[in-house]
């Protein structure tokens, strides 16, 4: 979990100050996951909890498209 702390913080940290601006706290949320898996990609850190599945990005499209049918 230390890796992912701390390789959120650099991405925080690299992107320009108004990366987030104008953004609600989910939009917010996913642009990061979505920055997180462009310069990580696949690896032990994007293990979803209690599956064997990896966070990617058709994994976060599903996600979204659940967020909006709600």
């Amino acid at each position: 979990m230390a890796d992912v702390k701390q390789r959120m913080l650099d991405i925080v940290n690299s992107v320009p100050n108004d990366y987030f601006d104008d953004l609600e706290p989910i939009e917010m949320v996913f642009k990061l996951m979505m920055e997180y898996i462009k310069r990580y990609g696949e690896d032990e850190t994007t293990l979803i909890p209690g599956t064997d599945k990896h966070f990617n990005y058709e994994t976060l499209k599903e996600i979204i498209e659940n967020q909006n049918s709600n």
